[in-house]
């Protein structure tokens, strides 16, 4: 159905009523200019994005390109989060209007002609959408890797190694590399991370573990001994919480033995692991 410039009466419970209901009805109308060009009036609008209302000015959308032959239909469509309104040209002679991208809200559909010289009511549908009752992106990010139950062997003594850890038991959000043994997630924000590692060492010597950020500084270190005159697994944990940026920020975990000579991390997925998650 072809769209009207609305157009209250002068009498005062009319302009009372369009008073009370402009901001709803109103809402990103769309119609012809006051003198018609080949451009499309948009009323005020507002959108509500998270938390913060936006408010948007009139617009004026264009100019529209009428095609050399045929017909086509073209789309307006408004950016949700910023109001701002844009045409997504349709295909030439087809009668399904252009796909509406994503992060826009439809507004209206125009059809257009080669002897289109303006763009007038008649030519307007409106199809406002303002209401999107899609789910929200879920920004869900958790992960626990592991050895897999295979020790990694040859740990030098007195130097923190990277721990290989290339086994996953869960990846939601694919933030965990077993490539790189790295946990780079896309998503910004503030994590809850921990990490263990075990190793058997005798008696009078320790085991570390460190959480390191960007291939610098250690987030997080630990270290445990053992005071037996045995052998004994002893093992390494820390947890701390973390801010990544979602881009370049990385986390990787390593390990260490003091014991005077070449050890291996246990393999064992409950006893050697990493586990992180968005808060």
């Amino acid at each position: 159905m072809a769209v009207q410039t609305f157009n209250p009466t002068d009498l005062s419970q009319s302009a009372a009523n369009w008073a009370v209901s402009q901001r709803i009805v109103g809402n990103f109308a769309p119609h012809a200019q006051v003198t018609p060009n080949l451009t499309l009036a948009l009323d005020p609008g507002n959108l509500l994005n998270g938390t913060t209302l936006i408010e948007v000015n009139a617009q004026s959308v264009g100019p529209f390109a009428p095609p050399a032959s045929g017909f086509r239909i073209d789309r307006v469509v408004v950016d949700r989060s910023t109001g701002a309104a844009a045409i997504v040209t349709g295909a030439a002679n087809s009668l399904t209007p252009p796909a509406i991208p994503t992060g826009k809200l439809p507004i209206a559909r125009v059809m257009l002609l080669p002897t289109t010289d303006a763009i007038i009511n008649e030519l307007i549908v409106d199809e406002r959408a303002l209401i999107d009752l899609t789910p929200p992106v879920s920004n869900l990010v958790i992960c626990r890797a592991t050895l897999g139950g295979v020790d990694q062997t040859g740990i030098a003594t007195g130097t923190y190694t990277k721990i290989a850890l290339s086994t996953l038991d869960f990846n939601v959000g694919n933030a965990f590399d077993v490539t790189t043994n790295r946990f780079s997630p896309s998503v910004a924000g503030y994590y809850d991370v921990s990490a263990q590692v075990v190793v058997e060492i005798p008696n009078g010597t320790y085991v570390g573990i460190a959480i390191r950020k960007n291939g610098g500084a250690y987030v997080a270190n630990a270290t445990a001994s053992v005071a037996v005159p045995a052998l004994l697994h002893a093992f390494a944990q820390i947890n701390d919480i973390v801010y990544l940026n979602g881009t370049t920020d990385y986390l990787d975990v390593l390990g260490a033995q003091f014991t005077g000579s070449s050890r291996s991390f246990n393999g064992r997925s409950d006893l050697t692991y990493f586990s992180a998650s968005r808060i």
